[in-house]
């Protein structure tokens, strides 16, 4: 009996060991470190890309860090999880589904924000530019209001009128 008991002991150890081990990442470019998870906060410090980092926290679309002595807020595009060239995309692995149920704000006034970002490099979302004819081979697409409202119709919904908010 004092056996079993030992042995429960010691993986029950492991799996809080395991629960709680520090998930580590490494920058993907150069980073500025916010005071708290807002695009709006106060800038705590900076650290150069490929920097080792442990994530000490999730909130949203933000990772708290530590690395080179500096702690702060980055947006989670910013940092890959594991460590070294051969780390994994962000948003990849079973580490990063811990924060799927989670929101954040995106900045001090409360407002939320989703990050939406995944498989696209900083880089490509800052060159990003909008493409008007690919809008008009969408809009070319489009059902009309009649086709729209008998296909609506077929499957039993029927047309309410919804008032508009008020502004205030």
């Amino acid at each position: 009996m004092k056996r079993v008991m030992i042995m429960v002991f010691t993986i029950g150890l492991a799996a809080l060991n395991v629960a709680y081990a520090k998930e580590s990442g490494t920058t993907r470019a150069a980073v500025d470190l916010m005071a708290t998870p807002y695009r709006d906060a106060k800038q705590a410090g900076q650290l150069p890309a490929n920097t080792t980092v442990e994530i000490l926290k999730r909130r949203g679309g933000w990772l708290r860090i530590n690395g080179k002595g500096k702690s702060g807020w980055v947006r989670l595009h910013q940092v890959r999880a594991g460590a070294g060239p051969q780390a994994k995309k962000s948003g990849e692995g079973l580490a990063m589904l811990k924060s799927v149920r989670k929101t954040g704000r995106s900045g001090s006034q409360g407002i939320v924000a989703t990050t939406g970002i995944r498989g696209l490099s900083a880089e490509e979302l800052k060159s990003a530019k909008p493409d008007p004819n690919a809008v008009g081979s969408m809009e070319a697409s489009r059902a009309s209001d009649s086709t729209a409202r008998a296909y609506a119709s077929s499957a039993g919904l029927k047309d309410q009128n919804v008032p508009f908010l008020s502004k205030e």
